[in-house]
C-alpha cells in the first residue's frame, strides 16, 4: 500500500463513523413517551422544540428526547383535535413519532413527525 493513501483512508473512516452515529427512524412507531419537562423557544418567542422525559417501554425506544417542531409536525390530542406548537405546555404527557435523522446524543435529538398529547398534568 502506498503511504500517500493513508490520510485518505483515515478521512474515509472518520466520515463513515460520523454517518453511522446518526440513525434514521423510517417507521411510524412511537420513539418516546413521557412528560414535557422543558420548552425551547426560537428567536421570535415561538415554540421550536420540547424536551420529553419518560421511561423506555415495550413500544418505545428512548427515555429522553429533545424534539424539534417544524411546520410539517402534526400535533394532536387523543380526541383528534389539532393543536399548535404554542399549545404545548410543561407537564403534558405526550408520545412522539420522529421523522428524519436521529442524533444519537443524550438526550437524542430529532424532528417530530407527530406529537400526540395524552393528558395534561396540572
Amino acid at each position: 500500500m502506498n503511504i500517500k493513501y493513508v490520510p485518505l483512508m483515515v478521512l474515509t473512516l472518520v466520515m463513515l463513523f460520523a454517518v453511522l452515529s446518526c440513525s434514521t427512524n423510517s417507521n411510524d412507531s412511537v420513539a418516546v413517551r413521557g412528560e414535557i419537562t422543558e420548552i425551547f423557544l426560537d428567536g421570535e418567542g415561538k415554540v421550536a422544540a420540547v424536551l420529553v422525559e419518560g421511561k423506555v417501554e415495550s413500544d418505545t425506544v428512548y427515555d429522553k428526547a429533545r424534539v424539534a417542531i417544524t411546520k410539517g409536525s402534526v400535533i394532536l390530542r387523543t380526541s383528534g383535535e389539532e393543536l399548535q406548537p404554542q399549545d404545548l405546555k410543561q407537564g403534558m404527557r405526550v408520545e412522539v413519532v420522529f421523522q428524519g435523522p436521529v442524533a444519537e446524543s443524550y438526550p437524542v435529538q430529532a424532528q417530530a413527525k407527530a406529537i400526540r398529547v395524552l393528558e395534561q398534568n396540572t
